[in-house]
């Protein structure tokens, strides 16, 4: 492509902006693609900034919705309204919409790409101001989302996304079984799947033995471990896992390591039960994640059907357990049958009370092996599994998209 190649606007609600979303703008960068992101600021101020060089400007909303700065006057305060975010999640004019729509029409993209679909009706309206390419990245079910406010205007949520889908040049999700409930869900064609699969680091080797984790506990080399990494939230089975801690068997640590206010809840009631099985630790930078992951001894993911994003799920953690050669425990779900069980990495279960989590972790613990068969096979599959395998496709995709008359 040449210095005229078209500009990218990607829009998202991600405070921190994820690594599905950098793997994508970095992908569209390398291609030639000009690319920005227009992004929900956490603080309750605008900001301009780069994020691995690519820029980004930062919409605040906190207290910033135009529609009440009368509320906020006669509240005394200069802005912020509990009132005033209620209403703005009821009537589904939402703060960021309304302040980030202009901004969008004003970057006069030739591509608009909207990450989920509480972003779809900001990319959408810009798209339609310029007759410019629109593209939808729908990285769940959101209307299906276990979050309070979602599930009141869950069927808005549907009829929006119904309504504005047809409009998409280009669909895209994170898994099959998402973008067939896509396809039967509003009769149209399935989107384009694009798994959340990372690149290992050059300096990350496979075949290598880490000890990172053990060494940062200060545990002894023949104590295995057992690790979920990520957010720690209610509804991914969490506590059942802490539980299941004394269970275990080979005196076995359970280490989480991550980020999440729930962290707290867990930290307590591992504080009930026996001292020096349960551990937490911050997280570390993406760089570093295969290196730690790999030192475990197995990885989980004790996600519950609580809705059915979480049934259907294809979470980063799966593909990094994958890169880094750990066998894996997780739920019975199907995509997480699908790929753990058609490759052999490790156990599916039905992850219902703390003796089953045992059960399914401690048949990994008790292989002969020590687990070595399940991590060459992960090896064996990583391949399939990474971000370059995926990119080609996002390419040929937009490439396919730009070429339209």
């Amino acid at each position: 492509m040449t210095a005229a190649a078209p500009t990218v606007l990607m829009v998202t609600q991600d405070v921190e902006i994820t690594r599905r979303i950098m793997q994508e703008a970095q992908t569209l960068r390398q291609a030639g693609y000009r690319v920005r992101i227009l992004a929900r600021a956490a603080a309750a101020a605008d900001a301009q900034g780069t994020v691995d060089g690519i820029p980004v400007e930062w919409v605040a909303v906190q207290g910033r919705d135009p529609r009440f700065r009368g509320l906020y006057r006669l509240a005394g305060r200069a802005r912020g309204s509990q009132a005033a975010a209620l209403w703005s999640v009821l009537s589904g004019r939402h703060t960021f919409t309304l302040r980030a729509t202009p901004r969008a029409i004003a970057a006069r993209a030739a591509i608009y790409h909207a990450h989920d679909l509480n972003n779809l009706a900001v990319a959408y309206r810009a798209a339609i101001a310029h007759g410019a390419r629109l593209v939808y990245d729908a990285h769940e079910l959101f209307p299906d989302l276990a979050n309070r406010w979602v599930r009141l205007k869950r069927a808005a949520w549907i009829a929006q996304e119904r309504a504005l889908l047809p409009f998409a040049d280009l669909a895209i999700t994170v898994n099959p079984l998402i973008a067939e409930e896509m396809a039967r869900r509003y009769s149209c064609p399935a989107p384009l799947v694009l798994l959340n699969c990372p690149d290992p680091p050059a300096t990350f080797d496979p075949a290598a033995r880490y000890d990172l984790l053990r060494a940062r506990l200060a545990l002894p080399p023949d104590r295995p471990i057992v690790l979920y990494q990520g957010w720690m939230s209610e509804g991914r089975g969490l506590e059942n896992l802490v539980r299941a801690a004394p269970l275990l068997a080979r005196d076995a640590a359970v280490v989480f390591m991550g980020y999440g206010d729930y962290q707290a809840t867990l930290a307590q009631l591992a504080a009930a039960g026996p001292a020096g099985r349960v551990y937490f630790l911050p997280p570390v930078a993406q760089p570093d994640l295969l290196a730690y992951c790999a030192s475990a001894d197995i990885g989980v993911i004790p996600y519950q059907a609580v809705d059915l994003n979480n049934y259907f799920s294809s979470p980063n953690k799966l593909f990094d357990f994958i890169q880094a050669a750990v066998p894996i425990v997780a739920s019975d779900f199907p995509f997480l049958r699908q790929v753990i069980a058609t490759h052999d990495l490790g156990v599916v279960a039905r992850l219902t009370s703390p003796p089953a989590y045992a059960a399914a972790i401690n048949a990994v613990l008790a292989r002969p092996d020590g687990g070595a068969a399940l991590r060459a096979q992960a090896r064996r599959v990583a391949p399939t599994y990474t971000w370059a395998a995926q990119a080609r496709q996002l390419v040929a995709a937009y490439k396919e998209l730009t070429s339209r008359q």
